[in-house]
């Protein structure tokens, strides 16, 4: 890639079609393709005051430089208050094709779907480490 050149409109266009993705079906037997996009969490995070715990660890390396120290388990939070709402907010924002309200009309999306969505969307952390300062 030429470091001389900006990204164009139609690659920015390109990559907000998103991407065809292989969700668990309803009965768990099988998928279903749908289209989602990579969406801001930023807004989820602070309507619903939740934070996936990939981003916790990824928030805490940005401010503090160093990773936290490994823990026997992961933490989970499982405020369902906080996570079944913001759950369905970053399954609305990431389907593309069909979309949330389509998909629901006819039957809503299992925990297991929403769930599915919320990993694809937050697979990229990884790229974050490329951009973390060394001490």
């Amino acid at each position: 890639m030429d470091e001389d050149r900006v990204i164009t409109l139609e690659e920015i266009r390109q990559r907000a079609r998103g991407e065809i993705v292989d969700l668990p079906d309803w009965d768990g037997q099988g998928t279903i393709r749908v289209r989602l996009r990579k969406v801001d969490l930023t807004p989820v995070i602070l309507q619903h005051n939740f934070l996936p715990n990939a981003l916790k660890v990824k928030v805490q390396e940005a401010f503090e430089g160093k990773p936290p120290r490994p823990a026997p388990a992961p933490e989970v939070d499982l405020d369902l208050h906080k996570l079944m709402p913001a759950l369905d907010a970053i399954a609305k924002e990431a389907l593309v094709e069909p979309t949330y309200e389509q998909i629901t009309e006819i039957l809503p999306l299992t925990l297991t779907q929403k769930l599915a969505i919320l990993e694809w969307v937050t697979k990229d952390l990884k790229a974050l480490e490329s951009f973390r300062g060394e001490s």
